[in-house]
C-alpha cells in the first residue's frame, strides 16, 4: 500500500498506512463526489507543501480558528506545515490555493455564505484550488449555541474524509491522524451538514470551568483534578465535542419541569390544582416535596397556566421529576386503556410508586397528550403557531398513547427511557429492547416532534460498563424514526474504561447512518498493530455486561438510583475475579505495540491500562466502606492505605485525561463515602 492519500475522480478512494477502515470510507466519498473538473487539488506531495491556506484579509474568528485546525491536522499527518496567507497576498497558480471561509475569491465563483444552510459547508475545487465555505461569523467558533460554524464543520468533514482524522478521546493522544507524504484530489463539490439539528451532552461544570464561568476549588481536588489539570481537561473536552460536530443548541426546543415547586407557591391557596393521593388528599405525604404533579383536567388550573405564559413562540407543559400522577376520576377518565398484563421489564412504569397512598397505577400518556392538545387548542386564540413543549416523555408518560389520539408536530417532546430499572440503562433485555422501540413509533404515530434525551450514559461508575450494539442501534432506529436531535445526560467522561461508547455516540450524532461495526473499527485501528486485541479486550466487557444484565439490577434494586450509588456497590457489581480475565489481553495489546513503528500506539494501549487499573483500585476501596458508606474501625488502616494509593495514582495519571475525576469524586464518591477519616493518610 502507498503512502498517499487521495481521491480520484474515476474511483474515489483514500489510500493510506495503517488503515482498516479503508473500504467503509471510500464508499461514504463516493457519495459526495461529483464530477466538475479535471483538475488536481494537490496539498502535500512526497513531503514537501504544493498548497497554502487562504482567508479573508479581514477573516472572522471561526475562520482563522478552522484555518489553524486544518494546518495542525495536515502538519501532523505529514510533517508538512502549510502556509497561512491572507487573500490579498495569496500566490498565483500553479499552488494549490485552499480557501477557508468568506473570500471575495469564493464569491466570484458562486460560493456565497449567506445562501447556505445553518451549520452547513460546501466543500468545492475550482481548478486546482479548494474552497471550504459555510456561514461564520466572530462569535466563540467553540460554543455549541452558535450555529455559524459551517467553515469550520467543513474543514472537519475534511480531515475526517481525507486525511482518516478521527477524534476518540480529549488530548493530543486521542487524537488518530495517519501517517501519509502525499495529500491529493480531484474535483470536488459536495455541500453537506450534520443530520440532526441538535447534538449535545450535558457536561455542566467542566463546560463552565472551559468558558471561565466557574473553577475548581482546593477542597474539590483533595483526591481527583488539579485546579490547572481539571482547567487542561475542560478545554480539551471543549476541543474534542467541536471536532466531532456536537452543537446546533440553538434549534433546541426548551425542555424542563415545569411544574416543580408550584405545589409551594400555590398549594396553600388551591390544593385543587394538584394531583390527588389514592386516599383523597391533595399533595404528597411529605409536605415539603417540590415535585408535586398537578391536576391537568382542573380547568381553573388551565386558565392560570395559559395567565401565566407571556404568549410567546413555545408554552412549557413538562410534568414534575416524580413518578405519582393524580388519582381524581377526572384526571383517570382521560386516561387510556392499560395492558392486561404489565411486561415484567416495565412494571415501575405502570406501578410508579411503591408508598401506596401516593401511586397511580397506570401509564397517563393519554392524559397528558390530551392535556397538551387541549392547552395548544387554548393557546392558539393568543397565538396561533405556539408549539407545546411538552418536555419529556418519562415515568408514566413513557408508554405510546392506547387511544387513537392525533396531535400535531407543533407538540414536542424528548424521549427518556427511565422509570424501571430494566429499561434504564443499556444493555437491556432482548423483550425490552424490542418494547422500548414500540413506545417510540407509538408516539411518532401520535403525530409529535421527537428529540432523544437519555440517562444511560450516567451509568457505570469509572468501571467498563458499558456496551455499543444495544445503544447504538437503538439511536440508529430512532434516527430513521422522526428523530430530529439528541442531548445526552450526562458525559461522566471515563475515556479509559467506556471510551468505545461515548466515541461511537459522537460519530453517531454527526452521522447516524454510520455502521456500528465501523465505527468501533475505527476506534480500534488507534491502537495500530493491536486493533485485533484490543477488540477481544473491549469485547470482553461489553460480553460482561450483557451475561450479569440481570445480576448488576438485583445489585441495586432496593438500594437507590444506581446511576449516583455505583460508588459504594461497585466490588459487587463487578467483583475482583472479573478483571483477571481482561488484565493479559491489554498486556498482550502493550507487548505488540511496543515493537511498533509508532509510540502513539503503545501510548494508547497504556491509556487503556490505566482506566483499567483504576477501575480495580476503585473496586478494591468500595470494598472497605460498609453498606452506610463507612469504614469499619477493623478496616480503618488498610482503607487508608488503599485511599492514598487510589490518589497518589490519580495524580500521577491525571494529565492523560483518562477520567473525569471531577465527576467522579463529587459526583460519585464523595456523596457514598465517608472519606473524612481517610484524609489524614494524604498528609
Amino acid at each position: 500500500m502507498n503512502n498517499s492519500t487521495s481521491v480520484l475522480q474515476s474511483a474515489p478512494r483514500i489510500s493510506m498506512k495503517r488503515r482498516r477502515h479503508s473500504l467503509a470510507m471510500a464508499t461514504m466519498i463516493a457519495t459526495f463526489i461529483s464530477v466538475s473538473a479535471w483538475a488536481q487539488v494537490l496539498l502535500v506531495e512526497d513531503g514537501k507543501a504544493h498548497a497554502v491556506v487562504v482567508t479573508a484579509d479581514a477573516p472572522t474568528e471561526t475562520a482563522q480558528y478552522a484555518a489553524r485546525e486544518l494546518v495542525w491536522h495536515v502538519e501532523q499527518a505529514t510533517g508538512v506545515q502549510l502556509e497561512r496567507v491572507a487573500e490579498s497576498s495569496a500566490p498565483s497558480a500553479p499552488h494549490t490555493r485552499v480557501y477557508i471561509g468568506d473570500t471575495d475569491t469564493a464569491r466570484r465563483n458562486g460560493i456565497d455564505p449567506e445562501q447556505l444552510p445553518r451549520e452547513a459547508y460546501l466543500l468545492r475545487s475550482v481548478g486546482n484550488d479548494l474552497f471550504i465555505v459555510g456561514q461564520e461569523d466572530d462569535g466563540d467558533p467553540l460554543r455549541e449555541e452558535n450555529p455559524h460554524v459551517g467553515t469550520l464543520f467543513g474543514v472537519y468533514e475534511f480531515l475526517e474524509s481525507v486525511l482518516g482524522v478521527r477524534w476518540l478521546w480529549p488530548g493530543e493522544l486521542g487524537t488518530y491522524i495517519p501517517k501519509t507524504n502525499t495529500i491529493t484530489l480531484w474535483s470536488i463539490n459536495e455541500l453537506g451538514a450534520p443530520c440532526l439539528r441538535f447534538r449535545g451532552l450535558y457536561w455542566g461544570r467542566m463546560r463552565a470551568i472551559a468558558e471561565d464561568r466557574a473553577a475548581l476549588e482546593p477542597e474539590d481536588a483533595r483526591f481527583g483534578f488539579d485546579p490547572d489539570v481539571a482547567k487542561q481537561y475542560a478545554d480539551a473536552l471543549r476541543v474534542l465535542l467541536r471536532r466531532n460536530r456536537m452543537g446546533g443548541m440553538d434549534a433546541k426546543p426548551p425542555t424542563g419541569h415545569t411544574f416543580a415547586g408550584w405545589w409551594h407557591e400555590y398549594g396553600e391557596e388551591h390544593p385543587e390544582w394538584f394531583m390527588m393521593r389514592r386516599d383523597g388528599v391533595r399533595g404528597r405525604l411529605d409536605p415539603d416535596e417540590r415535585h408535586v404533579d398537578i391536576c391537568v383536567t382542573n380547568e381553573e388550573l388551565q386558565k392560570f397556566i395559559l395567565s401565566q405564559w407571556d404568549g410567546g413562540p413555545i408554552l412549557r407543559l413538562g410534568a414534575v421529576d416524580r413518578p405519582g400522577r393524580c388519582y381524581c376520576d377526572e384526571c383517570r377518565a382521560w386516561d387510556g386503556p392499560q395492558p392486561e398484563e404489565i411486561p415484567w421489564f416495565a412494571r415501575r412504569v405502570y406501578e410508579t410508586d411503591r408508598r401506596a397512598q401516593e401511586a397511580f397505577a397506570g401509564a397517563t400518556s393519554d392524559r397528558y397528550a390530551r392535556f397538551w392538545k387541549t392547552m395548544q387548542e387554548k393557546a392558539e386564540q393568543r397565538n396561533p403557531d405556539v408549539m407545546i413543549s411538552a418536555s419529556f416523555l418519562f415515568e408514566s408518560e413513557f408508554p405510546a398513547p392506547t387511544t387513537d389520539i392525533q396531535l400535531n408536530n407543533r407538540i414536542y417532546a424528548e424521549y427518556v427511557q427511565w422509570q424501571d430499572p430494566h429499561l434504564r440503562y443499556f444493555p437491556v433485555p432482548d423483550e425490552a429492547f424490542e418494547w422500548l422501540k414500540e413506545q417510540w413509533l407509538g408516539w411518532r404515530r401520535a403525530g409529535i416532534r421527537m428529540g432523544y434525551r437519555p440517562n444511560y450514559l450516567h451509568d457505570g461508575y469509572v468501571l467498563p460498563h458499558f456496551e455499543t450494539r444495544q445503544s447504538g442501534e437503538f439511536f440508529k432506529f430512532a434516527a430513521e424514526h422522526g428523530m430530529e436531535g439528541a442531548v445526552f445526560d450526562s458525559l461522566t467522561g471515563q475515556w479509559a474504561t467506556q471510551g468505545l461508547r461515548l466515541y461511537m455516540h459522537l460519530r453517531l450524532m454527526a452521522k447516524p447512518h454510520l455502521d456500528i461495526d465501523d465505527i468501533r473499527n475505527e476506534y480500534f485501528a488507534a491502537f495500530g498493530p493491536a486493533a485485533d486485541a484490543m477488540e477481544r479486550y473491549f469485547d470482553y466487557w461489553e460480553d460482561y455486561a450483557f451475561e450479569h444484565l440481570l445480576r448488576i439490577i438485583e445489585v441495586f434494586w432496593e438500594r437507590g438510583w444506581r446511576y449516583s450509588m455505583y460508588a459504594r456497590y461497585a466490588h459487587e457489581a463487578f467483583p475482583l475475579e472479573s478483571f483477571a480475565p481482561a488484565e493479559p489481553m491489554l498486556e498482550e495489546a502493550r507487548e505488540i505495540t511496543a515493537i511498533a513503528d509508532a509510540p502513539e500506539y503503545e501510548a494508547r494501549v497504556r491509556f487503556i491500562q490505566t482506566g483499567f487499573e483504576h477501575a480495580r483500585m476503585a473496586v478494591r476501596m468500595a470494598a472497605l466502606f460498609d453498606e452506610a458508606g463507612e469504614v469499619p474501625e477493623d478496616r480503618m488502616t488498610k482503607a487508608k492505605d488503599a485511599f492514598r494509593n487510589l490518589v497518589d495514582f490519580r495524580k500521577a495519571h491525571q494529565h492523560l485525561f483518562f477520567s473525569d475525576l471531577q465527576w467522579v469524586t463529587n459526583f460519585w464518591e464523595r456523596p457514598r463515602w465517608n472519606v473524612e477519616p481517610l484524609l489524614d493518610a494524604l498528609e
